[in-house]
């Protein structure tokens, strides 16, 4: 397994540029974090602007991690707001969030990963890799092989759109009772519901099974695999699937509601033991090297296998793992992340080497992180506009999540 360097951070964890970032990029910064607007007015040229700590205050959210990258460099990785709100403890750009289903990002790379060092193949039928499980026999799958790549694009028939949150004192289920819906498991088994590759349906059940899968591939525990395979090549330090993430990894962004008030105490977080679907710890420093890799970095993965995930999927709205508009260009690739009470958001352009990711510790935190993704659009002059498609957050929650 090729090592590649982590991409450097041309800004320090909080708010001074160094000499890599020019004074345009300061400027735009400045602009950015200055001149929010309210989602509601946001094609208002004459709409009141607000900073970013203003905004939180409004959405109660006590915390953030955010970066940009601009031009293919990093230029921003900051955290703004505190840990918790019973806590005077900052946010930096090395503060971990819960990162919800952007997980499925980072095990879609885990496993190219694992196709790139010929131990995977994307069209090969999923039981000749699995050992510990199969895929249910029923009407529906009677007859037809299900694929990597029918799992990564969520047109694989899984059930299960996602899973609940689990609390301090709650017993965790492991992939097997997950899959099988056994006790601690909160749901129904995971199963066929329509012939593989046929249609999309969102599911976490399928990157379940995925997960079991690169466990019984590689022979490691699936947080050792995402370690080896993505977070040491790419720099990723404080990324991590653990579950449930112990107090000593340090640095916790903890779990707020919309009122902003802490949740999951007395720990202060939940657990997400489903972890290739959503138990994806990690910070905006760390987030900021992984997009830009997908964008650039020939020695993570190569540009055949980064064209073929950031590729529609017939019949699907994704790629191998993020969901993708556009094309060319105008390509973005992205997911939303939304556990209980953390939101995230990750975005590359491809053409243009530009990205943006932020990771927040209130349940009210998606339309926040709408407000800074317009905010960095007017102050960057990106080409790429915001992808469409996405939903307004008080009309219903994204498909992504």
């Amino acid at each position: 397994m090729s090592a590649c360097a982590p991409a450097a951070i041309a800004q320090d964890s909080q708010t001074q540029p160094d000499a890599a970032t020019t004074q345009s990029d300061a400027a735009r910064i400045a602009r950015f974090e200055t001149q929010l607007k309210n989602l509601r007015e946001r094609d208002d040229p004459d709409a009141k602007r607000w900073t970013i700590e203003q905004r939180m205050e409004n959405y109660g959210v006590p915390g953030m991690g955010v970066a940009i990258i601009n031009n293919g460099k990093i230029i921003l990785a900051k955290g703004y707001g505190t840990q918790s709100a019973n806590s005077d403890e900052p946010v930096d750009a090395n503060t971990v969030f819960s990162a919800g289903s952007v997980s499925k990002v980072i095990n879609a790379a885990l496993i190219l990963r694992l196709v790139q060092e010929g131990k995977l193949d994307l069209d090969t039928d999923i039981n000749d890799y699995l050992t510990s499980w199969k895929v249910p026999e029923n009407e529906h799958s009677s007859g037809h092989k299900v694929t990597l790549r029918m799992l990564l694009s969520h047109t694989s028939g899984f059930s299960q759109h996602g899973f609940e949150d689990f609390l301090p004192e709650e017993a965790l289920p492991t992939a097997l009772q997950t899959l099988n819906g056994e006790a601690p498991a909160k749901h129904e088994p995971v199963r066929i519901l329509f012939t593989p590759g046929s249609k999309m349906k969102y599911s976490g059940g399928g990157i379940t099974v995925s997960q079991v899968l690169v466990e019984d591939v590689t022979g490691m525990s699936y947080a050792e695999a995402a370690r080896a395979y993505v977070f040491e090549p790419l720099g990723m330090t404080r990324s991590t699937f653990a579950s449930p993430l112990p107090e000593s990894h340090g640095n916790i962004a903890k779990a707020h509601d919309k009122q902003g008030r802490p949740k999951a105490l007395p720990r202060g977080y939940e657990s997400f033991p489903e972890i290739a679907a959503s138990g994806l710890w990690t910070s905006a420093s760390d987030m900021a090297r992984f997009v830009l890799a997908l964008m650039q970095d020939e020695a993570f993965l190569t540009a055949e296998l980064r064209a073929d995930m950031l590729t529609r999927v017939p019949l699907s709205w994704h790629g191998l793992g993020p969901r993708i508009n556009g094309e060319g260009d105008m390509l973005a690739f992205h997911h939303g992340g939304a556990n209980d009470h953390y939101q995230s958001w990750i975005e590359g352009q491809p053409a243009h080497g530009n990205g943006f990711i932020t990771l927040s510790n209130g349940e009210a935190g998606r339309p926040l992180g709408y407000e800074l993704r317009f905010s960095a659009d007017a102050a960057f002059g990106w080409p790429v506009p915001f992808p469409d498609g996405y939903r307004e957050p008080d009309l219903g929650t994204s498909e992504e999540e």
